[in-house]
Order: structure tokens, then sequence, then C-alpha cells
């Protein structure tokens, strides 16, 4: 039991290192800021289709994954993050349709 939590504990270390000299680098050689556009690419291709058929529209131009695109590329995977965290958490029946939100 105690070996397990050592070696869990070791690789949570591990883990936050790297991800900490990874979040130092520039924006454009982040390999985090390269897996979060990948994973917003994959949306746009696959998940937003099912959103649009349900009705659901973005209420911001430009919308809210072309947003997060631009500030992860531009200001790096935690800055960018922050950033598109906040305009989805801004999102509500209390924003007009066609809001521009340029990043």
């Amino acid at each position: 039991m105690i070996r397990r939590r050592r070696i869990l504990l070791t690789a949570a270390l591990l883990a936050s290192l790297l991800l900490g000299l990874d979040l130092v680098r520039p924006p454009d050689r982040q390999l985090s800021a390269r897996a979060l556009l990948a994973g917003i690419s994959v949306y746009r291709d696959h998940g937003s289709v099912w959103t649009r058929r349900l009705g659901v529209r973005c209420r911001f131009e430009p919308t809210c994954s072309r947003y997060a695109q631009r500030v992860i590329a531009r200001d790096g995977a935690l800055v960018g993050s922050l950033r598109a965290g906040w305009r989805i958490l801004r999102c509500g029946p209390w924003t007009p349709r066609g809001t521009r939100d340029e990043p």
C-alpha cells in the first residue's frame, strides 16, 4: 500500500514537472497547446455537428471554439485556456446573439 502511494506520488510529481516545463516554452512549441488545439479541431469536425442538430448556436462572433483556437495559439495552453473558459462562462441568455468579441 505504501509502495503504491510512493509510485503514484512520484508519477504525479513527474507529470507536474513536465507540464510546468512545457508551459514555460513559447506557445508555438508547447505540446500541451498542440494537444488542446487538436482536441478543438476534433470537436469542430465532429462534435459541433451534434450541437447544431440540437439547435444550439454560439452567441458570440467568432464562435467560442474559434476564439479558443486563437487565444491558445497566441497565449499558450494555460492563459489561452483560462481566457476561453472565461468566455464560455459569460455565455448565457443574458448575452445577445451575435455579440462581437475578438481575441
